[in-house]
Protein backbone atom coordinates (compact mmCIF):
# COMPACT_ATOMS: atom_id res chain seq x y z
CA UNK A 1 0.00 0.00 0.00
CA UNK A 2 2.81 2.71 1.11
CA UNK A 3 4.96 1.36 -2.28
CA UNK A 4 1.91 2.15 -4.36
CA UNK A 5 1.12 5.66 -2.56
CA UNK A 6 4.94 6.58 -2.82
CA UNK A 7 4.25 5.48 -6.98
CA UNK A 8 1.77 7.58 -7.59
CA UNK A 9 3.06 10.52 -6.05
CA UNK A 10 6.36 10.39 -8.56
CA UNK A 11 4.36 11.17 -11.75
CA UNK A 12 2.37 14.14 -9.97
CA UNK A 13 6.30 15.55 -8.98
CA UNK A 14 7.91 15.00 -12.44
CA UNK A 15 4.22 16.71 -13.59
CA UNK A 16 5.13 19.89 -11.29
CA UNK A 17 8.63 20.11 -12.13
CA UNK A 18 7.36 20.03 -15.79
CA UNK A 19 5.26 22.54 -15.62
CA UNK A 20 7.16 25.14 -13.85
CA UNK A 21 10.00 24.48 -16.54
CA UNK A 22 7.71 24.89 -19.25
CA UNK A 23 6.41 28.08 -17.93
CA UNK A 24 9.62 29.59 -17.13
CA UNK A 25 11.16 28.68 -20.14
CA UNK A 26 8.42 29.97 -22.38
CA UNK A 27 7.65 33.70 -20.42
CA UNK A 28 11.82 34.00 -19.89
CA UNK A 29 12.30 36.13 -23.12
CA UNK A 30 15.00 36.58 -25.71
CA UNK A 31 17.66 37.76 -22.51
CA UNK A 32 17.62 34.27 -21.33
CA UNK A 33 18.59 32.57 -24.31
CA UNK A 34 21.31 35.35 -25.34
CA UNK A 35 24.90 34.81 -24.64
CA UNK A 36 25.92 35.86 -21.28
CA UNK A 37 27.51 38.99 -22.06
CA UNK A 38 24.29 39.63 -24.60
CA UNK A 39 21.91 39.38 -21.72
CA UNK A 40 23.49 41.54 -19.40
CA UNK A 41 23.26 44.00 -22.23
CA UNK A 42 19.39 43.56 -22.60
CA UNK A 43 19.00 43.85 -19.02
CA UNK A 44 20.74 47.09 -18.52
CA UNK A 45 18.88 48.78 -22.12
CA UNK A 46 15.35 47.76 -20.70
CA UNK A 47 13.37 50.73 -19.92
CA UNK A 48 11.56 49.10 -17.33
CA UNK A 49 11.77 46.17 -14.83
CA UNK A 50 9.51 45.03 -12.27
CA UNK A 51 8.79 42.05 -9.97
CA UNK A 52 5.18 40.51 -10.36
CA UNK A 53 2.67 38.68 -7.96
CA UNK A 54 -0.62 37.63 -8.95
CA UNK A 55 -2.81 39.91 -6.38
CA UNK A 56 -5.69 36.81 -6.39
CA UNK A 57 -4.59 33.41 -8.20
CA UNK A 58 -5.47 33.79 -11.99
CA UNK A 59 -8.95 32.08 -13.11
CA UNK A 60 -9.76 29.26 -15.95
CA UNK A 61 -13.31 28.87 -17.57
CA UNK A 62 -13.67 26.12 -18.09
CA UNK A 63 -10.59 24.73 -16.48
CA UNK A 64 -7.69 23.68 -18.36
CA UNK A 65 -6.81 20.46 -19.12
CA UNK A 66 -5.08 17.94 -21.35
CA UNK A 67 -7.16 18.09 -24.16
CA UNK A 68 -7.45 21.41 -26.09
CA UNK A 69 -10.26 23.72 -25.14
CA UNK A 70 -11.38 27.54 -25.57
CA UNK A 71 -10.12 28.94 -21.89
CA UNK A 72 -11.15 32.41 -20.95
CA UNK A 73 -8.43 33.69 -18.23
CA UNK A 74 -9.42 36.84 -15.61
CA UNK A 75 -6.27 37.92 -13.16
CA UNK A 76 -4.87 41.05 -11.70
CA UNK A 77 -0.93 40.99 -11.08
CA UNK A 78 0.80 43.85 -9.12
CA UNK A 79 4.15 44.47 -10.39
CA UNK A 80 6.76 46.24 -7.63
CA UNK A 81 10.12 47.06 -6.97
CA UNK A 82 10.18 48.57 -10.42
CA UNK A 83 13.37 50.10 -11.63
CA UNK A 84 14.33 51.59 -14.88
CA UNK A 85 17.77 50.37 -16.42
CA UNK A 86 18.57 52.70 -18.91
CA UNK A 87 16.72 55.99 -17.24
CA UNK A 88 13.84 56.80 -18.72
CA UNK A 89 11.33 55.87 -16.79
CA UNK A 90 12.45 56.83 -12.99
CA UNK A 91 8.84 58.17 -12.31
CA UNK A 92 7.67 54.29 -12.14
CA UNK A 93 7.84 52.44 -9.22
CA UNK A 94 4.91 49.75 -9.33
CA UNK A 95 1.84 48.52 -11.16
CA UNK A 96 -1.38 46.76 -11.98
CA UNK A 97 -2.10 44.40 -14.57
CA UNK A 98 -5.61 43.20 -15.17
CA UNK A 99 -5.99 40.82 -18.07
CA UNK A 100 -9.11 39.33 -19.34
CA UNK A 101 -8.36 36.79 -22.28
CA UNK A 102 -9.11 33.72 -24.11
CA UNK A 103 -7.60 31.44 -26.35
CA UNK A 104 -7.06 27.39 -26.95
CA UNK A 105 -5.25 26.34 -24.46
CA UNK A 106 -4.01 22.86 -23.36
CA UNK A 107 -1.62 21.94 -20.11
CA UNK A 108 1.60 22.92 -22.14
CA UNK A 109 0.45 25.43 -25.04
CA UNK A 110 -1.97 27.81 -25.70
CA UNK A 111 -2.97 29.67 -28.83
CA UNK A 112 -4.80 31.87 -30.80
CA UNK A 113 -5.31 34.68 -27.70
CA UNK A 114 -7.62 37.22 -27.50
CA UNK A 115 -8.68 39.77 -25.17
CA UNK A 116 -7.28 43.13 -23.36
CA UNK A 117 -4.85 43.95 -20.96
CA UNK A 118 -4.20 46.85 -19.06
CA UNK A 119 -1.17 48.40 -17.01
CA UNK A 120 -1.82 51.24 -14.75
CA UNK A 121 1.82 52.50 -13.78
CA UNK A 122 2.33 54.52 -10.08
CA UNK A 123 4.49 56.81 -8.85
CA UNK A 124 4.86 55.16 -5.39
CA UNK A 125 5.64 51.99 -4.38
CA UNK A 126 3.06 49.49 -3.84
CA UNK A 127 0.89 51.03 -5.71
CA UNK A 128 0.74 54.76 -3.79
CA UNK A 129 1.71 57.93 -5.76
CA UNK A 130 -0.30 59.22 -8.24
CA UNK A 131 -1.11 57.24 -11.76
CA UNK A 132 1.34 57.83 -14.01
CA UNK A 133 -0.59 56.56 -17.25
CA UNK A 134 -2.21 53.64 -18.36
CA UNK A 135 -0.62 50.82 -21.32
CA UNK A 136 -2.88 48.89 -22.89
CA UNK A 137 -1.09 45.39 -23.99
CA UNK A 138 -1.52 43.08 -26.85
CA UNK A 139 -0.64 40.11 -26.87
CA UNK A 140 2.21 37.73 -28.78
CA UNK A 141 0.49 37.31 -32.06
CA UNK A 142 1.63 33.44 -31.63
CA UNK A 143 0.99 30.77 -29.53
CA UNK A 144 3.14 30.27 -26.53
CA UNK A 145 4.07 27.43 -24.04
CA UNK A 146 2.66 27.56 -20.85
CA UNK A 147 -1.55 27.12 -20.00
CA UNK A 148 -2.66 30.31 -19.41
CA UNK A 149 -4.14 33.51 -21.91
CA UNK A 150 -2.04 35.44 -19.59
CA UNK A 151 1.46 33.95 -20.44
CA UNK A 152 0.38 35.74 -24.27
CA UNK A 153 -0.12 39.27 -22.50
CA UNK A 154 3.08 38.58 -20.55
CA UNK A 155 5.08 37.78 -24.18
CA UNK A 156 3.00 40.35 -25.88
CA UNK A 157 3.69 44.30 -27.14
CA UNK A 158 2.94 47.38 -24.94
CA UNK A 159 -0.16 48.95 -27.65
CA UNK A 160 -0.78 52.76 -26.79
CA UNK A 161 0.03 54.83 -23.48
CA UNK A 162 2.86 55.12 -21.90
CA UNK A 163 6.23 52.89 -23.69
CA UNK A 164 3.69 52.51 -26.52
CA UNK A 165 5.60 49.93 -28.99
CA UNK A 166 7.97 48.62 -26.48
CA UNK A 167 8.11 44.87 -25.69
CA UNK A 168 6.75 43.48 -22.98
CA UNK A 169 7.90 39.93 -21.31
CA UNK A 170 7.63 38.18 -18.76
CA UNK A 171 9.35 35.16 -16.40
CA UNK A 172 7.23 33.71 -14.19
CA UNK A 173 6.44 30.31 -11.87
CA UNK A 174 3.18 28.99 -10.13
CA UNK A 175 3.20 30.05 -6.60
CA UNK A 176 -0.20 27.27 -6.31
CA UNK A 177 0.17 23.54 -7.23
CA UNK A 178 -0.63 22.70 -11.15
CA UNK A 179 -0.63 19.03 -10.72
CA UNK A 180 -4.47 18.31 -11.27
CA UNK A 181 -4.00 20.28 -14.47
CA UNK A 182 -3.84 16.64 -16.54
CA UNK A 183 -6.31 14.88 -14.13
CA UNK A 184 -9.25 17.04 -12.85
CA UNK A 185 -8.27 20.50 -14.83
CA UNK A 186 -6.78 23.54 -13.39
CA UNK A 187 -9.46 25.86 -12.47
CA UNK A 188 -6.35 28.67 -11.28
CA UNK A 189 -3.43 29.52 -10.95
CA UNK A 190 -0.85 31.74 -8.55
CA UNK A 191 2.22 33.45 -9.97
CA UNK A 192 5.52 35.10 -9.51
CA UNK A 193 8.23 36.34 -11.20
CA UNK A 194 9.54 39.53 -13.10
CA UNK A 195 8.06 41.63 -15.94
CA UNK A 196 10.46 43.71 -18.00
CA UNK A 197 9.43 46.35 -20.71
CA UNK A 198 12.59 46.92 -23.51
Amino acid sequence: MTRGTRSERRPVRALMAAMVTVLTVSLTGPAATAAPGTAFSNRASATLRCSMRTAVPVTFSPAVSAGPRTVTARGTVNMNECTSPNGRRKNIRSGTLTVHGSGRATCARVIGVRGSATVTWYSGPGRTGRVVGRSAVSPAAAGVGGYSPLDSFLSGRIASGPMAGQRITGRAVPTTSVSSCHGQGLRSVGLRGIATVS
